[in-house]
């Protein structure tokens, strides 16, 4: 190997390593890597900014547009609503979650989807007083899987895409990844059905005021209001009616430290507690506890901590900080089991669930500053817009590029103007809404994979893969690409997964004579089959806290998975050939 192509495979596992670690955000990292392949000559001048200009940015970027609309439009949610009368058993609720969530994941971000059904789930699963444990899990995953269907499912879609393009001068149908993901969705959605209520079988049933179930429980400070009948009780009667876990008293911005046997609450005491959120709503109701509830023009949302979040390890008073004083946090439900001091002192950890108050800009900015993830709001909401009318524009870009009269890019692009036409999207107000930090990583480093190929590498690692494989052994092939792309994900984002893999499976395709379309319809689908552990996929880490699971129970789930979607993908592609 030459200089550069040692160079390029060098600076690529560093910077592997770096995306593992999850110290520093990915798009620094990406930065980073792109300006060091630069300096060392890996990249030229006129390539270090090409990936802004790609098809596959400009796609990511309209559909983080169109999605902002459908969003709104609560399409989704009142499908769930709909189906929620239906719903009498476990696994009817997970067949619908995860049916549903993997129809949407075919026509958005994975991550996208997980926000919309989200707070579905939850709400679903307190209907029928069931943990969150026992489906969101399920719910990730199945996002995952309908990833693998379309262009749009995911952006490391659109990257394999583009080096088709690229290759042979023509991409990919809009539907043409179904082919192996269509029939892997469908046996998985179903497996997941099956298995889950075995898998999690752990999680018992909620009773009316939550358990001890910790997803399913909230921290809240709260003061005793004047007319509170709690007013002149004692603590431990306080527990008792609410029901809550009394954790700290403060009177005049101090802490009682008295045996809580003998401590007397007052009018004006501000009360740490923990609670079912049900319960919470329902004190302050009745007036017993101050309302923390949203102004004129003000919002309530939830929102989840990313993995990459700047918050993780800090403390709520942090983000209040850095959020402003027109942003207020009104309860944080956390897998952490210490609780003390005030409720500004509490620490944050990956995959916790905030809830916020505020104007609806000012969340906005603050979810980006902060790396959170803004779930569905409470009430106060912005008008929606016609369902039917977004749906059926998106409809006509998906039905555009499905036929081949327009590549991806151009169809919603064509969408995009026609939301803009209608008004149904204001361009200025959805440009600052999007996660530009997709935009950065995908564009930064698609010059890298083309280093990759134009240095050499590529074909240095194909011909040593080639050799080491039988020949005329393209099921084989096939197989090593999987399998490359299945022990890759878990540690990289499926972006930086596929721009790796891609000229790797290029260069196969010439070395082994294996058609290049199938290998490369193998780099997304194994880029996608991300179950095996939490951090893999931000859509895992999301609901690690919220379903409080353990690390374990991922393989526990995932492992029979992965290896269900591995033979299905290496069956179908084979057939491909």
């Amino acid at each position: 190997m030459g200089f550069d192509q040692i160079a390029i495979v060098a600076l690529l596992a560093i910077m592997l390593l770096a995306f593992a670690s999850e110290r520093w955000r990915v798009e620094v990292v990406a930065l980073a890597g792109l300006a060091a392949a630069f300096a060392l000559g890996l990249v030229p001048a006129q390539q270090v900014f090409a990936g802004f200009a790609s098809p596959a940015v400009v796609t990511v970027v309209e559909i983080l547009l169109i999605v902002s609309v459908l969003t709104r439009s609560r399409l989704i949610d009142d499908f769930a609503r709909i189906m929620a009368d239906r719903v009498s058993s476990e696994r009817a609720l997970l067949l619908i979650l995860c049916g549903t969530g993997a129809f949407v994941s075919v026509f958005m971000n994975n991550i996208g989807a997980l926000a919309l059904l989200f707070p579905v789930a939850i709400s679903l699963t307190r209907r029928i007083n069931m943990p969150p444990g026992r489906v969101l899990m399920a719910l990730s995953f199945a996002t995952l899987l309908g990833g693998m269907c379309s262009l749009t499912g995911t952006p490391a879609n659109l990257v394999v895409n583009q080096w088709i393009i690229d290759e042979t001068g023509s991409g990919m149908g809009y539907f043409d990844l179904g082919l192996v993901g269509f029939p892997l969705t469908i046996i998985g959605v179903l497996f997941l059905v099956a298995a889950t209520p075995r898998v999690f079988a752990r999680f018992a049933s909620l009773p009316e005021t939550g358990g001890d179930h910790a997803a399913q429980r909230i921290v809240a400070q709260r003061v005793i209001g004047a007319g509170s009948r709690l007013a002149g009780t004692k603590l431990a009667e306080v527990e008792t009616l609410g029901p809550v876990a009394v954790h700290a008293v403060l009177r005049d911005e101090r802490h009682l430290f008295a045996h809580r046997d003998s401590i007397v609450v007052q009018a004006g005491d501000s009360l740490l507690i923990e609670c079912d959120e049900r319960v919470l709503e329902r004190m302050e109701a009745r007036g017993e506890l101050t309302h923390m509830a949203p102004g004129p023009d003000e919002t309530a949302v939830d929102a989840i901590l990313m993995p990459e979040s700047l918050l993780v390890g800090s403390r709520v008073e942090d983000l209040l900080a850095m959020a402003g004083d027109d942003v207020r946090v009104r309860t944080l439900a956390s897998r952490r089991g210490r609780i003390e001091g005030r409720f500004t002192d509490l620490q944050f950890s990956m995959g916790d669930i905030v809830g916020l108050v505020g104007p609806r800009e000012k969340l906005q900015a603050a979810a980006q500053e902060c790396g959170l993830l803004l779930l569905s709001a409470r009430r106060n909401a912005e008008p929606a817009p016609p369902p039917g009318l977004a749906a059926g524009l998106f409809a006509l870009g998906v039905l555009a590029t499905a036929f081949g009269l327009a590549p991806v890019e151009i169809a919603f692009g064509g969408v995009v103007l026609a939301l803009v036409a209608t008004g149904l999207l204001d361009i200025r107000k959805a440009m600052g809404e999007i996660n530009w930090r997709i935009v950065l990583l995908l564009a930064c480093m698609i010059p890298l994979g083309l280093a990759v190929e134009q240095t050499g590498a590529a074909r240095v690692i194909a011909d040593a893969i080639a050799e080491a494989l039988p020949s005329d052994a393209t099921i084989l092939v096939i197989a090593a690409v999987l399998t490359m792309g299945i022990a890759l994900t878990p540690f990289v984002d499926n972006v930086s997964t596929a721009i790796i893999l891609s000229p790797i499976a290029a260069e196969l395709s010439v070395r082994t004579g294996t058609p290049l379309q199938p290998l490369l319809i193998a780099v997304a689908i194994g880029a996608s089959i991300d179950f095996l552990t939490p951090f893999g996929h931000h859509n895992n880490a999301i609901v690690m806290g919220a379903g409080n699971y353990r690390f374990g129970d991922f393989a526990r789930l995932g492992a029979p998975l992965t290896a269900i979607a591995f033979v299905i993908a290496l069956v179908v592609l084979s057939m491909l050939v």
